[in-house]
């Protein structure tokens, strides 16, 4: 696998070597059983059992290639602190050179099991994360917590670099990683003429080069759907976001959304920070956005630049900054591209420089803007200087149409078909896209199952007998109930997506793993449900 990196593309091309004569596959080993069938799988029941499976991966290229077509399931939840000593867990699946390369190419189902206290500590060592590199493998229902993962070029919570007709669902990763070259991300450094879907990470994620994402560093060729990232972002230099760093050559992301707050230098978004030659759909960002100090790219809510692309039926509402050109609530820049039946409802957006690209929508006028709108309220800065009585209402241009927030939290609104270009987003259709709480907040997709009745957050007192304390809290959360018998205990994103729950009360949680922000843990008492807000530091 070589890649040539160049601006915002690269082309990367499996080298396959001739076996040389002689040379075959060592015999597979037994793992905890089975043999490796659809029916009959073979099993992991032990962290041992994973690190047989990882050794006999790592054996060579004509081992990695013994694994296409085989199936393996995972029993038991897997504790790796064992293989947690100095470099840690090595990857399954590898690539060093092109004679010196080896993939996990089979059927991978977690069974809805979790690896928990995967560490690697390898910065200076490329496909890093629980898999190295696989191909034309499928891993499903499995969970990576706790991961703490720093390591080079394509590097990620679950997977390094997903390749060539690889798919990955219903997965997630919570913890830590870092890079220090290209593609980074959350849950798979690199997604390659690949698909994921059904996934989400809750993992601050850092990057010193290009391409770093809350989810997914690279997105090439490839698709993504009905995912969500919660953790912070931090690039220092290029094509940083909160979902997906670079998303590019005819991708889709679609369905999905991220919370967390993102930076870096240029091209940084909400969502994706370069999204070039692809489409961007039913998405929405929460997160804040901040740019450095350089006089070119964007900085936008949902995504920094939007480049021979389409993005519709999004929105954003995170404040964005940035110290350069095009800043934009929605979009930083958009040569060639188009931008239709968005919303831009961000408190502000603020350039620390004196520039002629910055405004609600979009901070470049170039492009195509079908039907978008903004917060009427909508703060635009430049270079200290509120420039917001400037902003005229265009539902047509970089500006949008201003909107109240109560228009904008209206199910009227969305489902008024004259409001839209073409059509009215999905919103009456209970098998549509999107949902809303009518009156209370912007939409959610559907897929979240939020419930409208419980999406006020009720302040605990003392006279309710809990107390949940301290808040701000950095790793233990206590809940202390004298009078009712709690059954329930869950943690939700501010979406209203669950992210850990307890079937009994615990006194203790421990939330050190989760990324920096707000959340609401709910209680299920005898009495009813209550629940309030903590700010985990």
């Amino acid at each position: 696998m070589t890649k040539w990196i160049s601006g915002k593309t690269f082309f990367a091309a499996l080298i396959f070597t001739a076996l040389s004569a002689g040379t075959f596959a060592q015999t597979h080993p037994a793992l905890g059983g089975g043999t490796g069938t659809s029916a009959d799988p073979y099993q992991i029941t032990t962290p041992a059992d994973l690190k047989q499976l990882a050794d006999f991966v790592n054996g060579g290229t004509a081992n990695g290639d013994a694994t296409a077509g085989v199936y393996y399931i995972v029993i038991n939840d897997l504790d790796l602190t064992a293989y947690a000593t100095g470099a840690g867990w090595t990857p399954i699946g590898y690539w060093t050179s092109s004679t010196d390369y080896s993939y996990f190419q089979g059927n991978f189902n977690g069974n809805n099991k979790k690896v928990t206290n995967l560490k690697i500590n390898r910065p200076t060592t490329d496909y890093q994360g629980l898999f190295g590199v696989t191909s034309g493998a499928a891993i499903q229902n499995l969970g990576v917590e706790n991961c703490d993962i720093a390591g080079q070029l394509c590097v990620g919570g679950l997977v390094g670099i997903n390749y060539i007709s690889s798919s990955i669902f219903n997965c997630y990763a919570t913890g830590k990683v870092s890079g220090t070259d290209y593609f980074v991300g959350g849950l798979a450094g690199d997604n390659y003429s690949s698909s994921i879907s059904d996934c989400y990470a809750a993992v601050n994620v850092s990057g010193t080069s290009d391409y770093v994402g809350g989810l997914v560093g690279d997105n090439y060729s490839s698709s993504i759907s009905n995912c969500y990232s919660i953790g912070n972002v931090n690039g220092t230099s290029d094509y940083v976001g909160g979902l997906v760093g670079n998303s590019e050559d005819s991708s889709t992301i679609f369905n999905c959304y991220a919370t967390g707050n993102v930076s870096g230098r240029l091209d940084i978004g909400g969502l994706v920070g370069y999204n070039g030659y692809s489409t961007v759909s039913n998405c929405y960002a929460t997160g804040n956005v901040s740019g450095g100090d350089y006089n070119s790219g964007g900085v936008g809510g949902l995504v920094g630049a939007n480049y021979s692309s389409t993005i519709f039926n999004c929105y954003a509402t995170g404040n964005v900054s940035k110290g350069g050109n095009y800043v934009g609530g929605l979009v930083g820049s958009n040569p060639y591209s188009t931008i239709k039946n968005c919303i831009a409802a961000n408190d502000s957006v603020i350039s620390t420089f004196n520039t002629t690209y910055i405004n609600r929508i979009c901070g470049s006028t170039s492009g195509t803007f079908q039907n978008n709108y903004a917060l009427n309220t909508m703060k635009i800065i430049n270079n200290g200087l509120d420039i917001t009585a400037t902003i005229t209402d265009s539902l047509n241009r970089a500006a949008g149409m201003g909107k109240p927030v109560t228009d904008l939290q209206s199910l009227t609104f969305y489902s008024t078909a004259g409001n839209w270009n073409t059509a009215a987003w999905d919103i009456n259709d209970p098998n549509g896209v999107w949902d809303i709480c009518d009156g209370q907040r912007l939409p959610f997709l559907r897929w979240q199952g939020i419930s409208c009745l419980t999406t006020e957050v009720a302040t605990i007192t003392a006279t309710d007998g809990i107390q949940i304390y301290p808040n701000p809290v950095k790793d233990e959360l206590r809940i202390e109930s004298r009078e009712f018998r709690i059954y329930k205990v869950e943690i939700c994103d501010l979406s209203g997506k669950t992210v850990c729950q307890f079937d009994n009360l615990r006194n203790e949680i421990n939330v050190s793993t989760l990324p920096q922000g707000i959340y609401i843990v709910k209680l299920k008492t005898d009495k009813g449900t209550v629940t309030e807000k903590f700010i985990k530091e």
